[in-house]
C-alpha cells in the first residue's frame, strides 16, 4: 500500500508530481522535523532533494516561528534553492521571506581582493568600529537600520525569494552593504541559505544568532551534501604556521619599522627548524609534536601571551596602511596552539615547494563531533542528506548525533538505464604501479572508449596517477586534462568546451574528489560514460594513521572510516556524474581488482551490479539497446 501525502506536503511541494520514492523521503523528513530529531537520508540524485526537504520542513518552521538553515557548500545549490522557494511562495499564495548569503567577503563593496579568511574579517571589523565603512552606514545608523534600509527592506520581504547575486547587484545600486542588508532581511526570514559556516563556525554561528536575535534551539538545519559536512568541519578546526608566513612576516615587520618584532619572528623560525629535525625518510619528513615542544621553545624568547598581543597590535596598525598583514596569520595560529590536545594531532613537516623546503607546523582537527555533537543536540531539527551517505551510520558516529534517524532510498532511475560494470584486469595498488600496469590500464581506457559513444569521465586517484597512465591512452577522442586549483571561470571554459565535443566524443581526465568529481551535472547524452580508475585511498601518511588509530579507539572502526569509506565515497561521488536523469544512458566501469574484495565490494548496491572481464560484449550489447531505446522515446515525442 502506498504512502499517503499529509495535507502540508501537498500543499507545499512545488511540483504536481510526487514519485513514491520521494514521497517516502517527505513523510520521514516531515515525522523527524515534527519529532525533533535529525534524519541522516542517503537520498541518490533524481530524489528532488531540495524540494523534498523544504516542502517538509517549511510548514512546521512557519507555524512554531523557527528560521530554516539551509547549508550547502555549493554554489550551484543555492540557485536551486531559490527556484524552489520561488515555486513553493507561487503555489501557496504566500510570501516566503528568504536570505540568500554566501562569505561575507564576497559580499563585500569594498576593494578586498587581497584580503582572505581572518585577515578580512579583522580589517572590515576595523572600518566599521570607526564608521569608515560608507556601506555599511548606509544600512545602519549606530545600532538601528538607516530609513533607506528599512524601506529597502520592506520592498524586498514583499518581492519573491532572491538570489544573492541578484540581492548584491540591488544593495550596490543604493551604495548598501549587501551583506548587512541580507543579514537584517534574515532576521524575519523563514529560511537562511548559506555556507555550513554559517552554523557550524563558532565565531561566525554566534555573530549571526546575535544579528538575527535567534537561539540555536529556533533552527531547522538543513545539510546539503552531508557528505562533506566531516571534512569541512575538520578543516575549519585546523590551522598551520609556515616557514613562508614567517619570512613574510619579517619583511612586513622591515617595511614598516617593527624592529622588535623582527628578532622574536626570526627566533620563531629557527624554532620551527629545530623541531623539523627529521630522521625519516627523504619522502617522508613529518613527526608529531606535542603543545609544550613548541609553546615552551616560544617562551624562552618572550611570553608567549605577550608575543600574540604584540603581533596582534602591529597587525592591526599595518591594515591601516596596507589592509593586509601576514602578523595576523601568526598570531592566530598561536592563540589556537594553545587549544585542546582531545580530538587534534599536532606534527610538523616539511615539503619541497617551488623556490625552497616548506617547513610547517600543524595543529589539525581529527574530530568534528568536537562541534557538531553539541549543535545537533540544540537544535529544533535536522536533515543531512546526500547522494552518498553511505554507511549512514558512520555519519551519526562522526557527526556526534544522539537523536538521529538513519535512511537510505532507492534510485528513481530505471536499472535498465545504466550499465554498472567491475572489470578487476587491473590495480594501482602501490606495490603493482609502473609502466607494464599503466600501458595495461591505459590499453582498457582506449579500449572502453571506443565502445562508448560520446564523451567520457575518467576519474583517477591522483594527477601523478592520472599523467603517468594517460601518456599509454590512445584515442581518437579529444582529450580534456582537468588542472588543480582551477578558477571558476577556466572550469566553467572547460566543462563548455567538453560538452560540445559531445558529436565526435571527449575524454575528461580527472581525478576523484577534485574539481570535476562532484558539483558538476552533464545530463542526457553530454556524458554516456564514467571509468573509475583505481580506488582513490588517502595517501598512508601521519595524519591519514592518525586518524585511523583515532576512530579504532573510538568506535573501533579505525580503518572503515578513516580509509575504506571515504575513498568508496569519492568512487561513488565520481560515478554520479553520469546518470542525472529518468531519461540517461550511460555506463560506469570500475577498473581495478580491488573492487571486488570484500571490504570494498560490500559498500557497492549490488543491484544490477555486475563483474566481469568480458566488457567489450557487454558495453556492445548495452549501447545496442540504448541507442534503440533513445531512439523509441525520439518517436513518441516526434
Amino acid at each position: 500500500m502506498a504512502p499517503k501525502t499529509s495535507e502540508n506536503i501537498q500543499k507545499f511541494f512545488p511540483h504536481t508530481v510526487i514519485r513514491p520514492s520521494q514521497l517516502n523521503l517527505m513523510n520521514d523528513i516531515e515525522n523527524s522535523v515534527l519529532n525533533q530529531k535529525i534524519i541522516i537520508a542517503h537520498a541518490p540524485t533524481g530524489l528532488g532533494k531540495t524540494a523534498s526537504a523544504l516542502a517538509a520542513a517549511l510548514p512546521t518552521a512557519v507555524e512554531k516561528k523557527k528560521i530554516i538553515f539551509f547549508l550547502t557548500n555549493r554554489h550551484t545549490q543555492h540557485h536551486i534553492a531559490i527556484e524552489t522557494l520561488k515555486a513553493i511562495s507561487q503555489k501557496i499564495d504566500q510570501n516566503i521571506i528568504v536570505s540568500d548569503l554566501i562569505g561575507k567577503r564576497w559580499m563585500c563593496s569594498q576593494e578586498v581582493a587581497s584580503l582572505f579568511g581572518n585577515e578580512f574579517n579583522e580589517y572590515c571589523k576595523s572600518i566599521v568600529e570607526k564608521g569608515e565603512c560608507e556601506f555599511y552606514n548606509k544600512v545602519r545608523d549606530k545600532k538601528s537600520l538607516t530609513i533607506e534600509a528599512k524601506k529597502l527592506l520592506s520592498d524586498i520581504k514583499k518581492s519573491t525569494p532572491k538570489h544573492n547575486e541578484e540581492l548584491i547587484s540591488i544593495c550596490k545600486q543604493e551604495g548598501m552593504c549587501s551583506y548587512e542588508f541580507s543579514l537584517a532581511l534574515a532576521k524575519d526570514a523563514q529560511v537562511l541559505i548559506g555556507d555550513y559556516y554559517y552554523l557550524f563556525h563558532p565565531f561566525i554561528q554566534n555573530t549571526i544568532l546575535a544579528k538575527l536575535e535567534k537561539e540555536i534551539e529556533d533552527i531547522i538545519v538543513i545539510v546539503d551534501e552531508g557528505h562533506n559536512l566531516p571534512s569541512r568541519i575538520t578543516e575549519m578546526l585546523s590551522s598551520s604556521l609556515t616557514s613562508f608566513m614567517i619570512k613574510n612576516s619579517i619583511i612586513e615587520a622591515k617595511k614598516f619599522h617593527y624592529n622588535g618584532l623582527i628578532l622574536w619572528l626570526q627566533n620563531l623560525m629557527t624554532i620551527l627548524t629545530t623541531l623539523s629535525n627529521f630522521t625519516s625518510p627523504e619522502y617522508d619528513k613529518e613527526k608529531k609534536i606535542t603543545k609544550s615542544d613548541f609553546f615552551d621553545l616560544v617562551n624562552k624568547i618572550i611570553d608567549y601571551d605577550n608575543l600574540i598581543n604584540e603581533l596582534e597590535m602591529a597587525a592591526d596598525e599595518i591594515r591601516k596602511k596596507q589592509r593586509h598583514s601576514y602578523l595576523s596569520g601568526i598570531a592566530s595560529f598561536l592563540a589556537l596552539w594553545n587549544g585542546s590536545d582531545d580530538g587534534y594531532l599536532r606534527y610538523i613537516s616539511e615539503k619541497n615547494s617551488k623556490y625552497s623546503p616548506q617547513i610547517a607546523l600543524h595543529y589539525t582537527c581529527l574530530d568534528p563531533s568536537l562541534i557538531t555533537k553539541d549543535i545537533f543536540q540544540r537544535v529544533h531539527a535536522g536533515v543531512i542528506m546526500s547522494g552518498t551517505l553511505k554507511p549512514t551510520f558512520m555519519y551519526k558516529d562522526l557527526l556526534g548525533i544522539t537523536n538521529g534517524i538513519e535512511k537510505e532510498y532507492s534510485s528513481p532511475f530505471p536499472l535498465e538505464n545504466k550499465l554498472s560494470l567491475i572489470i578487476p584486469e587491473t590495480s594501482t595498488k602501490y606495490n603493482l604501479r609502473g609502466q607494464s600496469m599503466y600501458q595495461t590500464i591505459a590499453e582498457k581506457c582506449s579500449q572502453i572508449s571506443q565502445l562508448i559513444p560520446g564523451n567520457i569521465a575518467l576519474f583517477f586517484p591522483s594527477y601523478d596517477l592520472r599523467d603517468n597512465i594517460s601518456a599509454f591512452i590512445k584515442s581518437p577522442k579529444k582529450l580534456f586534462w582537468e588542472k588543480p586549483d582551477l578558477s571558476k571561470e577556466e572550469k566553467e571554459d572547460l566543462l563548455n568546451q567538453f560538452k560540445a565535443s559531445k558529436t565526435a566524443g571527449a575524454l575528461l581526465l580527472g581525478v576523484a574528489g577534485a574539481n570535476f568529481a562532484e558539483g558538476i551535472d552533464l545530463p542526457g547524452d553530454l556524458l554516456n560514460g564514467v571509468i573509475i580508475v583505481g580506488l582513490p585511498l588517502a595517501k598512508p601518511d601521519l595524519i591519514t594513521k592518525e586518524i585511523i588509530n583515532y576512530y579504532q579507539s573510538k568506535f573501533q572502526k579505525g580503518w572503515e572510516y578513516g580509509y575504506i569509506y571515504p575513498a568508496m565515497n569519492k568512487c561513488f561521488q565520481s560515478a554520479g556524474r553520469c546518470i542525472r536523469s529518468e531519461k540517461d544512458y550511460g555506463a560506469v566501469i570500475y577498473l581495478d581488482e580491488r573492487f571486488t574484495w570484500t571490504a570494498y565490494y560490500s559498500c557497492f548496491d549490488h543491484e544490477g551490479l555486475i563483474i566481469s572481464k568480458e566488457y567489450q560484449k557487454l558495453l556492445l550489447k548495452f549501447f545496442e539497446k540504448s541507442a534503440h531505446s533513445q531512439y523509441a522515446l525520439f518517436e513518441q515525442r516526434y
